[in-house]
C-alpha cells in the first residue's frame, strides 16, 4: 500500500461524526474502496470527536501507515448553526461600507436581516461614493477620504469584522480592492470581506451573504485550527481541506476566509458521495440521478447531474432567515425521517415533528414510548414474509413492535411514505421520464424499493456513511464571470476563450492538478435592454494536487491561538427564535390597517408585505420582483416616514392650481435592476419636470401596479411629502410604455413633458412628442447609455386620474397579500387560489384555470425583451396547458385530448402562482418540476371598452391574430380606506 494515496473523510454534523478511509483508486471493487468507516455522536469539542474518529479508522486499519494518507476532508454544519441559533458568543458585530454613490440609500445594510439576527450582527453602515455601472463606467470615483474616516470610527467602534460592497463588484474589482488597502492601514488585523469574493450579481443578496460570513470569520478560523491541531496530534502531515456548498474542497487557509461557502456542504457531501458509490454501475451512465438522503427528521433530495456534481439552486436561498444568492444546492427538503412521529387516527400523518437525536430512547424499538416511522418499518420488515433478507430491520428490540399495528395501518404508513417521497422527487426531476433514485442515510430504511417515477431504487453499500465518502473525494473548482459590451468588431469566441484560461490558472493556483480540469459550466448571456452586452461565466473543476498542497498543515501565524481556545462548538447564547420565518408574524383575522380621520390610509410594516405580495400577482409573470422595493418601502416605514394612500375621488381636495399628479416607473434591464437599486432617480426627474413645467402636483401614482413599479408610487410620495393616489394606469403590468390606459382614451400624447433620469446626475427632459410610441422608443434608446436602469416621470392631471385610470388598484393588491397570508394562517395553502379569487371580487372576476407542473421552459431574448413559453401538465390526467410571454403573460391554450382551445389571453391578468407558497413567478423564475396553479383575474372595463384599447392592451398588440374572449365579469376593487373607516 506504500504508494497508494488514501483519502480520510469527516462530516460532523449535529447530531453524528461519520468517516470514512477510501482508496480512491478502489472505487470500482465491490467494496468501493472503503477501508474502515466510523459513526460516532459528535462532541462538544469537535476536534476531539474528530481525533477519536480518525484514530478508531486507523485502529481498524494497522496496515494503513500515516504517511499513506494524502489528505483529510472535513465537512462541518457548525457554522451554519451558530447563525441559525444566533449565537452572540460566536459572531461579530459587522461594519459594512457600501460603494454605490447614492443607489441602494433607500434599503441600507441589515434591512433583509430578521430582528434577532440583525440586533447580533449589526455594527455600523455607510453608504460611500463609488461604484460601476453595468458597462464598466464609474457611477463616482472611488471617495477614498470618506473611506479612511469611516475605518476610523469603525476602528473606535471596536468592530473588528468589514464588509466592503461595491456595486457591480463582481465584474470590476478596483474599488473594493482599493477601499480595503485604505482599511487595512487603518485596521491591520480587521477581518474585511470583500462582497465580489462571496457572490455575482445582486447587490442586496450578495451583501447579506458577505455580511454573514464575515460575523462567523472568527469562529471559524478558531473551529478550523482546532481541527489542523486535532490532524497534527494524530500525527499526519497531509493537506487539510473543507467541503463546500457546490461539491468541491477548499484549502484551511480559504475556508476561514470565505466560511459562508461551507455552510450547506452537508446536503452536498451526501449527493456526492451516492454518486462515487454508483460510478461504476452501468445505469448511471450520462444520465441525470435523484439522491434522497434520508436522516433522523427530514429528507433532503437532490438532483446529481451527469458530472457527479449536484444541480446548484437557480435563485436566491435563505440562511437564517437572510436572502443571500451565493451557490447552494438545490434541495427539496420534507418533514420525513427514521425518527419522524407516526399518528395513527382515522387519517394516518408522519411527521413534520421528529424525535429526532432522541430516537434511541424515545421510539418504540428502544423502549420509549412514542410511535416513529422506524417502528412501523420494523415491524414491517421482521412481519413480511416475502422479504428474505432481514437484516436491514434489526434495529433495537423488534419484538416490541411485532404484532402490534393492524395490516391497515401498515398499509396506510408505507403509502404515505411512498406518496411523500414521489411528490418531492418529481418536483426535482427535470423531465417526466423515469430517472434512478438513490437512497442514502441512516433513515433511508423507511423508503420503499419501488417508487413511481423511479426507472430504478437503488440503496448503495455503506449508505449510512455516504456524507463522509463524498467529503472525502472531492474536487477543486474555480470561477470566473465577466460583463463585457461586444463592439461588432469584437470576437465573442475569443473573449470566452480568454476567461476559459483565466479559469484554469485560477483552479490550479488553488490546488488543483491541470490535466484533470473540466468545464463544468459555461454561461454566455445577453443582457435585456443593454445592446450588445453578455454577460459571461465560466466553471472548472479538477483533481487535487495533494502534493502542491502538502504542507497546508503546517503551523501557521496564529495556530498557537488553538490551543487555548479549543474546538468547542456549545451554544452560549439564547436564541430569540425569529429565523424560523422570514417574514412578519402577526395574527391576519385581527390586523386593521390604519386610516386616519383625513381618509388617509398610513402604511404599516404589514402593508408593505401584503403589497409585496399582491403586486407580484397582479405583475403577470412580468413588471419585475417587488422585494428590493418592499425593502425600501419598509425601511421608509420604519424610519417613520408617512406614507400615504389617498381614494381617487378624494384628490380634488388636495388639488392646487394645475392640480397634477406625478406619475412613475423604473425601465430598462432587469438585471441590472437586481444590482444598481433605486437611489434618487425619481426624485431628480421630478425636479426637472417640475421646473420645466412650473408646476408642483399634489400627489402621485404608479404608471402599473403589477410588480416592482407597483410600489415606486409609493416611495416618491413618501419622499415628496404627498399621498399616493389608490389607482394606476394598467392595473397589471405590461411591456411597453404606450400600454396605457391613457393612451387608448387621449388623441395626443399624453405622457409629455416626461423625464428619464439615472440617479446620479443625467437627466433628460422630452418636452414634446409626436405621439406616445415615440417616447418609447427614444428613452429605450437613452437606456444603455446612462445605466440601463432609470427612473421616468411624468405630470398627468386630475381628469387623468378620475377618468383615464384604473381606481383602487393599490387596494386590490394588498387584498390579494393579506388572503395568501390567511390561507398559509389558516394552513390552507393548497386552496390558496380560492383566497386569492375571493379578494378578487368572487368567481365571476377570477378564476382557476389549471392547476400541475411546469415540464417545458423556453426562453430567448428579441430586441430587449424575454420571450418565451411554458407548458404545464396536469398533475392527474393528460391535458397540457401552454402559456407565451413577452416578459408578461400573453395568453393559454389548452391542449386536451388532441384538440387545442385559447381559455384565457390579454387583457385578462394571468397569473403563474407557485402552490407551494401562493406566491407570484415571474417569467425569469419559471423551471422544470415546479407545482403551480393558474389565476385569470378579469381586467378593467376601461381595457375592453373600446376598440382602440382592446387593440392596445389585447392580443393583437403582441402580434397574434385571434379575438379576445374575457373569462369572466370586471368588479371594481373595494377601497381598503372605504372598508376600514371607522
Amino acid at each position: 500500500m506504500v504508494n497508494q494515496k488514501l483519502l480520510i473523510g469527516v462530516d460532523v454534523g449535529g447530531t453524528n461524526t461519520d468517516s470514512v478511509l477510501i482508496n480512491p483508486l478502489a472505487l470500482d471493487t465491490p467494496n468501493r474502496g472503503v477501508l474502515s468507516w466510523n459513526k460516532s455522536a459528535t462532541t462538544a469539542d469537535v476536534s476531539d470527536g474528530i481525533q477519536k474518529a480518525i484514530r478508531s479508522l486507523l485502529t481498524d486499519c494497522p496496515d494503513v501507515a500515516k504517511n499513506e494518507i494524502a489528505s483529510v476532508t472535513i465537512g462541518t454544519t457548525h457554522f451554519i448553526n451558530a447563525v441559525i441559533e444566533q449565537d452572540a458568543a460566536k459572531l461579530e458585530k459587522v461594519a459594512v461600507l457600501r460603494l454605490s454613490t447614492n443607489y441602494s440609500k433607500y434599503a441600507p445594510p441589515f434591512s433583509d436581516f430578521p430582528g434577532g439576527l440583525r440586533s447580533v450582527m449589526e455594527g455600523y453602515t455607510a453608504l460611500i461614493k463609488g461604484g460601476h455601472r453595468i458597462d464598466g463606467t464609474e457611477v463616482q470615483p472611488l471617495d477614498e477620504s470618506s473611506v479612511r474616516e469611516h475605518a476610523l470610527k469603525i476602528r473606535d467602534l471596536g468592530i473588528n469584522s468589514i464588509v466592503i460592497n461595491g456595486q457591480f463588484a463582481p465584474m470590476y474589482h478596483d474599488h473594493e480592492q482599493r477601499a480595503a488597502e485604505i482599511v487595512r492601514s487603518v485596521l491591520p488585523k480587521a477581518n474585511i470581506v470583500l462582497s465580489s469574493t462571496i457572490s455575482t450579481i445582486g447587490f442586496i443578496e450578495r451583501e447579506d451573504a458577505s455580511i454573514i460570513n464575515a460575523s462567523i470569520m472568527s469562529f471559524a478560523r478558531k473551529i478550523i485550527l482546532s481541527f489542523k491541531n486535532a490532524i497534527r496530534k494524530i500525527g499526519l502531515e497531509c493537506p487539510l481541506l473543507l467541503t463546500q456548498n457546490d461539491g468541491t474542497v477548499v484549502s484551511t487557509a480559504e475556508a476561514m476566509k470565505t466560511p459562508v461557502k461551507t455552510f450547506s456542504s452537508g446536503a452536498t457531501n451526501s449527493m456526492r458521495g451516492a454518486a462515487i458509490l454508483c460510478a461504476e454501475e452501468e445505469w448511471t451512465k450520462g444520465q441525470s440521478i435523484i439522491v434522497a438522503d434520508i436522516g433522523g427528521t427530514t429528507t433532503d433530495v437532490g438532483l446529481l447531474l451527469p458530472s457527479g456534481f449536484p444541480r446548484q439552486s437557480s435563485a436566491y436561498s435563505f440562511i437564517a432567515g437572510v436572502r443571500t444568492n451565493f451557490s447552494m444546492p438545490h434541495v427539496e427538503s420534507i418533514g420525513l425521517g427514521g425518527g419522524s412521529i407516526v399518528k395513527i387516527a382515522k387519517d394516518l400523518t408522519i411527521g413534520p415533528e421528529s424525535t429526532g437525536a432522541n430516537l434511541l430512547t424515545e421510539g418504540l424499538v428502544f423502549g420509549g414510548k412514542i410511535t416513529t416511522a422506524t417502528d412501523l418499518t420494523v415491524a414491517i420488515g421482521l412481519e413480511d414474509e416475502t422479504i428474505e433478507d432481514k437484516s436491514i430491520f434489526q434495529v433495537g428490540d423488534g419484538q416490541k413492535v411485532v404484532g402490534r399495528f393492524s395490516e391497515d395501518v401498515k398499509q396506510a404508513f408505507k403509502q404515505e411514505v411512498k406518496e411523500m417521497l414521489e411528490n418531492a422527487i418529481d418536483r426535482m426531476k427535470t423531465s417526466p421520464e423515469p430517472i434512478p433514485v438513490l437512497l442514502v442515510g441512516g433513515g433511508s430504511v423507511i423508503a420503499p424499493q419501488e417508487l413511481d417515477g423511479a426507472s430504478k431504487v437503488f440503496r448503495p453499500p455503506f449508505f449510512g456513511v455516504v456524507n463522509a465518502i463524498g467529503a472525502a473525494v472531492g474536487k477543486i473548482s474555480a470561477t470566473v464571470q465577466a460583463i463585457k459590451r461586444m463592439e461588432p468588431s469584437d470576437d465573442k469566441d475569443a473573449f470566452l476563450e480568454q476567461l476559459k484560461l483565466q479559469a484554469v490558472e485560477k483552479a490550479v493556483a488553488k490546488g488543483a492538478i491541470r490535466e484533470s480540469l473540466v468545464y463544468d459550466d459555461i454561461v454566455v448571456n445577453p443582457i435585456p435592454y443593454v445592446p450588445n452586452t453578455i454577460e459571461f461565466m465560466v466553471k472548472v473543476i479538477g483533481e487535487v494536487d495533494y502534493k502542491a498542497m502538502h504542507y497546508s498543515v503546517a503551523p501557521d501565524e496564529g495556530d498557537s491561538e488553538i490551543e487555548e481556545s479549543g474546538g468547542s462548538v456549545a451554544k452560549h447564547s439564547e436564541t430569540s427564535g425569529d429565523y424560523i420565518e422570514h417574514h412578519l408574524k402577526f395574527d391576519v383575522s385581527a390586523y386593521r390597517p390604519f386610516i386616519n380621520s383625513e381618509k388617509e390610509w398610513i402604511l404599516s410594516e404589514i402593508d408593505c408585505e401584503f403589497l409585496r405580495i399582491g403586486t407580484y400577482i397582479l405583475g403577470c409573470g412580468g413588471g419585475g420582483t417587488p422585494y428590493h422595493h418592499y425593502l425600501a418601502l419598509r425601511h421608509m416605514v420604519r424610519a417613520g416616514k408617512l406614507v400615504k394612500v389617498i381614494r381617487p375621488q378624494d384628490f380634488p381636495k388636495y388639488q392646487k392650481g394645475d392640480g397634477a399628479v406625478v406619475a412613475v416607473g423604473y425601465a430598462g434591464s432587469p438585471t441590472v435592476g437586481l444590482e444598481q437599486l433605486s437611489g434618487d432617480e425619481m426624485v431628480h426627474g421630478y425636479n426637472l419636470v417640475k421646473k420645466y413645467s412650473n408646476i408642483t402636483p399634489q400627489a402621485s401614482l404608479p404608471w402599473e401596479i403589477g410588480g416592482g413599479n407597483g410600489l415606486t408610487g409609493l416611495k416618491i410620495a413618501a419622499d415628496l411629502g404627498i399621498p399616493c393616489v389608490d389607482a394606476d394606469f394598467m392595473g397589471r403590468a405590461y411591456p411597453l410604455l404606450w400600454q396605457m390606459i391613457p393612451v387608448c382614451y387621449s388623441e395626443q400624447p399624453c405622457f409629455p413633458p416626461c423625464a428619464l433620469a439615472d440617479g446620479n446626475g443625467t437627466t433628460m427632459l422630452l418636452s414634446e412628442a409626436a405621439s406616445d410610441v415615440i417616447v418609447e422608443k427614444v428613452f429605450r434608446a437613452s437606456l444603455s447609455e446612462i445605466g440601463a436602469h432609470c427612473g421616468m416621470v411624468s405630470f398627468m392631471t386630475a381628469e387623468d386620474i378620475s377618468q383615464r385610470s384604473i381606481h383602487n388598484t393599490t387596494s386590490l393588491a394588498w387584498k390579494i397579500g393579506r388572503a395568501v397570508h390567511t390561507a398559509r394562517q389558516n394552513s390552507e395553502v393548497q386552496n390558496c387560489a380560492e383566497y386569492i379569487i375571493e379578494a378578487c371580487g368572487g368567481p365571476k372576476t377570477a378564476k382557476k384555470i389549471f392547476t400541475g407542473k411546469i415540464i417545458r421552459v423556453d426562453r430567448r431574448l428579441f430586441k430587449g425583451h424575454v420571450y418565451g413559453e411554458i407548458d404545464v401538465k396536469d398533475e392527474y390526467g393528460d391535458a397540457v396547458m401552454t402559456i407565451p410571454f413577452k416578459n408578461e403573460n400573453i395568453y393559454c391554450e389548452l391542449n386536451e385530448n388532441g384538440s387545442k382551445k385559447i381559455t384565457a389571453s390579454v387583457p385578462d391578468l394571468i397569473s403563474v402562482n407557485d402552490a407551494e407558497t401562493g406566491e407570484a413567478l415571474g417569467t425569469q423564475d419559471y423551471r422544470y418540476g415546479l407545482h403551480v396553479f393558474v389565476l385569470v383575474i378579469s381586467p378593467s372595463t376601461r381595457w375592453t371598452d373600446t376598440a382602440e384599447a382592446l387593440r392596445t392592451g389585447g392580443p393583437s398588440s403582441f402580434g397574434y391574430d385571434f379575438d379576445y374572449t374575457p373569462v369572466g365579469t370586471y368588479v371594481k376593487p373595494h377601497s381598503v380606506i372605504e372598508e376600514y373607516m371607522s
